[in-house]
């Protein structure tokens, strides 16, 4: 999608170029007056419809890049969750770094947990992704109970995230950073973990 879009864009603004000097042409030949009039009212037409062509693809190459960047999503990992005897056996695997970690936890559901930071909108839209980290699993139970909850810590949150959680609002180029979560139920499928602009995906 980004190829074409780039190929889209530089399209649209060869074609301006080339409308604007068949412009430049044709007015400089009327004013010399080496270029008949009828002549200058085709070249019109032809800058006309390179200029309009150009156009069609400029916007439309804005609206793919509005469209790709609104829909995008990186698969970052996998997780394995089976029940066995009260307990959830966890499987995660980190794309980024190839790591492989195996844990268990208490509960009924388990969750995903990490931070992520949101650029400013228009560094969104040209293509900056979102800066994350993914920090923890947690069991969890779907209705309450006194029993404690267990969790598996993948990376500390850090000082960094710390002061970005604090004061992200304050920096420049920065939307906003906040933590994130999703959560689902163990069975024998394996979950693809995703992120976009806003947080966790998981999908079967």
């Amino acid at each position: 999608m980004d190829k074409f879009v780039f190929i889209t864009g530089i399209t649209g603004f060869v074609l301006l170029f080339i409308s604007l000097c068949i412009l430049i042409y044709a007015t400089v030949k009327i004013v010399k007056r080496k270029m008949k009039t009828k002549w200058f009212v085709s070249s019109l037409v032809i800058f006309l419809i390179f200029f309009f062509c150009s156009l069609s693809f400029i916007y439309l190459s804005l609206f793919l890049q509005t469209f790709s960047r609104y829909t995008h999503e990186e698969r970052i990992g996998t997780v394995k969750a089976e029940k066995s005897d009260g307990k959830i056996n966890v499987y995660f695997v980190n794309e980024k770094d190839s790591t492989a970690y195996n844990f268990v936890l208490s509960g009924n559901q388990w969750m995903v947990e990490g931070c992520i930071l949101r650029w400013d909108v228009y560094l969104r839209w040209l293509g900056a992704g979102s800066y994350y980290k993914v920090t923890r699993f947690r069991g969890r139970w779907e209705t309450p109970k006194k029993v404690k909850t267990s969790e598996y810590v993948i990376k500390p949150q850090g000082k960094l995230w710390r002061f970005l959680l604090r004061h992200a609002k304050s920096m420049p180029f920065v939307d906003t950073a906040y933590g994130i979560g999703a959560y689902q139920y163990p069975d024998e499928d394996t979950y693809y973990l995703y992120i976009n602009d806003t947080g966790f995906i998981l999908r079967k």
